[in-house]
């Protein structure tokens, strides 16, 4: 992903980046504070887990020797630090609980789904970003820590419940890039900085189908090359609207 020029404003409209086949799509960036606010509810709801993991320990494996006690607490708190923010960002599709309070959500760089992968590399430097995120986020156009350089990911404000669009096939040979540029434009079609670019990208993305899967397109109505791209890669109907 590259920064489309101007992509350094972070105001109310958000920055421009730039995705797959370099279609400019305008994504409301989540700044330093915000995503300091939502760090620091978060970091609340680690110490009540880690208090209670404490008492646990205490009041459980009183009879067991000292040094097993703090190698116990040691485990516990690795494991509420990183496992916290990588397991509630799997598992809910890109949030925390205090990216939630806050509206806050993760994608990939180009505006879709972040994958699994992308969350678990996001989060395994965490600890240094505790200690630099912050001035890394400040003088970042895009506001990215080092987890979100390395795994190649965003924070946005989300206004609007994440509906994340999966395809109901794929033509046959489509790899990973196909499939994210079909399902990223689906999702981001209403917040394309340039709609004709978008248009152009489906067209382009029909003639794929077209030429790999003749039978998808079979009888549609290529005049709104989005509505037949859904249609062809039979995405919900819930989908279509977005």
């Amino acid at each position: 992903m590259r920064e489309a020029p101007g992509a350094g404003d972070l105001g109310e409209d958000g920055a421009t980046v730039l995705g797959l086949d370099n279609i400019g799509l305008r994504l409301p960036i989540a700044g330093a504070g915000s995503r300091t606010l939502a760090a620091f509810v978060d970091y609340l709801c680690i110490g009540l887990g880690m208090l209670l993991w404490i008492l646990l320990v205490l009041v459980v494996f009183s009879w067991t020797s000292p040094a097993l006690r703090v190698a116990l607490l040691i485990c516990g708190w690795f494991l509420l630090e990183w496992g916290y923010f990588a397991g509630f960002e799997i598992a809910s599709g890109g949030h925390t609980l205090g990216k939630r309070a806050l509206r806050l959500h993760v994608v990939s760089a180009e505006g879709g789904e972040a994958g699994s992968g992308a969350l678990l590399i996001r989060n395994l430097v965490r600890l240094f970003d505790v200690l630099v995120g912050v001035p890394l986020m400040a003088f970042d156009p895009l506001a990215r820590r080092l987890g979100d350089r390395l795994a190649g990911t965003l924070v946005i404000h989300q206004d609007r419940p994440w509906q994340p669009v999966v395809l109901g096939r794929t033509p046959p040979g489509w790899g990973p890039r196909e499939v994210a540029a079909a399902e990223a434009l689906l999702a981001r079609a209403g917040e394309l900085a340039d709609p004709g670019a978008g248009q152009d990208l489906a067209r382009r993305l029909l003639a794929r189908v077209e030429r790999d899967a003749p039978g998808f397109v079979a009888g549609l109505d290529f005049r709104d090359p989005l509505r037949a791209l859904r249609l062809a890669l039979e995405v919900p109907p819930a989908a279509r609207e977005i």
